[in-house]
């Protein structure tokens, strides 16, 4: 008698709001660093291993934060650092990270929904040096745009 194929697995419905929310932003980080079809492939397996451990990762104390450092890691271990025109020193990757998303369009608030980070943390990431435009042909519009609030010295570091 032969066996019946086990079903596929539904993923629950808040990794599917999850994943619809995160998409778009870790798609534009990914194409900023890789070509279309592997950071598409990237982000696809990115999703897939959020979804295999999606219990322990909800039971994180941060979940977006680490699923964006996952996402992070797995894009820098395909592609090298965007020349970005602001010099970066690789101990803070949350910064390098920070600064990409905001040459793709995304404001301090909108950066800090993705990455899971304080937005006051990201406005004293960003607002260090000049907004870097990456050399590279960086194009795409991004959801969640939004104008930096207050002046330099609106929020501690």
């Amino acid at each position: 008698m032969p066996f019946a194929p086990a079903p596929a697995r539904v993923p629950p419905p808040a990794f599917e709001a999850f994943r619809t929310l995160h998409r778009a932003p870790y798609l534009a980080y990914a194409r900023a660093h890789l070509p279309a079809a592997l950071a598409a492939a990237v982000v696809t397996e990115t999703f897939a291993t959020l979804a295999r451990h999606w219990q322990t990762l909800v039971s994180s104390v941060n979940p977006t934060a680490d699923a964006w450092d996952h996402l992070s890691h797995e894009v820098r271990r395909h592609a090298t650092p965007l020349p970005l025109t602001t010099p970066l020193t690789t101990d803070c990757v949350l910064r390098y990270d920070a600064l990409v998303l905001a040459a793709l369009g995304y404001g301090p608030t909108a950066t800090a929904a993705v990455t899971g980070r304080d937005p006051d943390k990201i406005r004293c990431l960003t607002r260090t040096t000049a907004t870097p435009a990456p050399r590279t042909a960086v194009t795409g519009g991004a959801q969640g745009r939004e104008e930096p609030q207050g002046g330099p010295h609106s929020s501690r570091c």
